[in-house]
This record gives structure tokens, C-alpha cells and sequence, in this order.
């Protein structure tokens, strides 16, 4: 099952196209966002360069590549029933939900590496950015190696999550627009919902995402980073475990 789930994966063309699209984009974003902050940072007040996080700075290009490991996700199984090869699946191995585990675990294991992989080159880039101010740190410094690992675990939690709800939906639109407005749409509302519950604005994907690419202390409200896995674990099991349930019970 692993095998074939592997060959599905890498068969499916926009798989390699949207990792090499979030790639580029959370590289670019990291290196711009830094060159702009070194150009600007001699004018900023004390307050603003006290409160400057140069690792934090390096996954700004996050808040655009994200989506693409949602949507591998979701096509990871939303192909399948689009093409009607999940009955060929199904028929193969009628254990649906063990097909269901091979397809995290070979996703799973996919999103980490290319993940792990963009974060520490995202990182690295941003922070040649920055060594013209001389504020750039290297990965032994502080938090350093926490963010950047916390940036690929929470491209994981993004790519299960785009798994779980392609499964639950079936139809690629569907569950996309789900992750987008998940991803975009809930932080922006539970924003404008902070002065009257305080709730929405720590327990969104964003808020939990920005706490684990952080390195300096979390802010009023802000979810520490160990809150912060905790949104993504939770964000990513549901789904999945809702799809596991449903998986098993309703026809192809």
C-alpha cells in the first residue's frame, strides 16, 4: 500500500509543480522581506528594532507557499474520486481506512522532507539578507532551530489537514476553499472579533503557525509555541479522524 500510494503521489503532476511553486515563493518572500527590513531598519524607533525577530522574518514567503501543501493534500485523494480510481482502491484493498493511514504516512512523510527542507533554505537566505545590518543569526543561536523546525511541522499539519477534508468532501473545489478559508479567512474574522472574545485569535492556524516560526515571546494572547503544535496536531487529526469514520461507512 505504501508503494502504490508513493506512486499515486508522484504520479499526479500537480504534485511536484506545487512543491516547486511553494518553494520558490517562501524563498523569495523570506530574502525580499529581509532586504526591505535592512534597508528600512536605521529609521525604526527603539521599540520596533527591540521587537525585531529575524527568524520570524524569514518565512514571510509562509503565508503564500502554505496553501500549496494544502492543496497537494487534498489532490493527494480528491483525484482519486475525481478520476473514479478510488474504486479501483477500494476493490484492491477494501480496508478503507488502512489506505487512508498509508496515504498520511507517505504524504506525511513527503510534506516533512520538502518542508524541513524549505524552512532551513528559507531561513539561510533571509538571513544573508539581513547580514548587511549585521542582525542576522545562524541556526544555533536561540530559537533558530525551533522555528525552522516548527515551519516544517507546520506544513505537515497543513498538508494532513488539505488530506482529511479532500476526504470528507470528495471534490477538490470544495475542500480547497475549505483550507482557504481556514487558513485565510478564519484569522482575518477572529481579528476583528478580539475586542469582544479573545478565543478565535489564538485558536486559528495562523495564530499557531506564527507561534512556532517565532523566537521572541509570545504576545498578549498569542499562543506559545508549545499551544501552537498543539493547534496544528489538532487541526490536522480531526479531519482526518472524521474521514477515517466516514471513509468506512458511506459508498465510493
Amino acid at each position: 500500500m505504501l508503494r502504490s500510494e508513493w506512486t499515486k503521489l508522484r504520479s499526479v503532476r500537480s504534485t511536484p509543480l506545487s512543491l516547486l511553486a511553494a518553494f520558490a515563493v517562501a524563498v523569495a518572500g523570506g530574502l525580499f522581506s529581509a532586504t526591505g527590513r535592512a534597508h528600512d531598519y536605521p529609521t525604526w524607533s527603539a521599540a520596533e528594532k527591540a521587537a525585531f525577530d529575524p527568524v520570524n522574518l524569514s518565512f514571510d514567503g509562509l503565508a503564500f507557499a502554505q496553501l500549496a501543501f494544502a492543496v497537494v493534500g487534498v489532490l493527494a485523494i480528491s483525484s482519486e474520486y475525481t478520476t473514479g480510481q478510488i474504486r479501483t482502491t477500494f476493490t484492491v484493498v477494501p480496508r478503507r481506512r488502512s489506505v487512508l493511514a498509508a496515504k498520511v504516512l507517505v504524504l506525511g512523510g513527503v510534506a516533512l522532507v520538502v518542508g524541513e527542507l524549505l524552512s532551513l533554505v528559507s531561513f539561510l537566505v533571509a538571513q544573508l539578507g539581513l547580514r548587511s545590518i549585521h542582525l542576522n543569526v545562524s541556526l544555533g543561536d536561540g530559537s533558530a532551530l525551533r522555528a525552522v523546525a516548527g515551519a516544517g511541522i507546520y506544513l505537515v499539519a497543513l498538508t494532513l489537514l488539505g488530506l482529511g477534508l479532500g476526504a470528507i468532501i470528495r471534490h477538490t473545489a470544495g475542500a480547497v476553499s475549505t483550507v482557504f478559508g481556514l487558513v485565510f479567512v478564519v484569522p482575518l474574522v477572529a481579528a476583528n472579533l478580539s475586542g469582544w472574545v479573545s478565543w478565535p485569535s489564538k485558536w486559528n492556524l495562523w495564530a499557531a503557525g506564527n507561534a512556532l516560526i517565532s523566537t521572541q515571546p509570545p504576545a498578549d494572547g498569542a499562543p506559545s509555541p508549545a499551544l501552537g503544535l498543539l493547534i496544528c496536531a489538532v487541526y490536522a487529526l480531526v479531519p482526518l479522524t472524521v474521514a477515517a469514520v466516514l471513509t468506512s461507512r458511506r459508498d465510493v
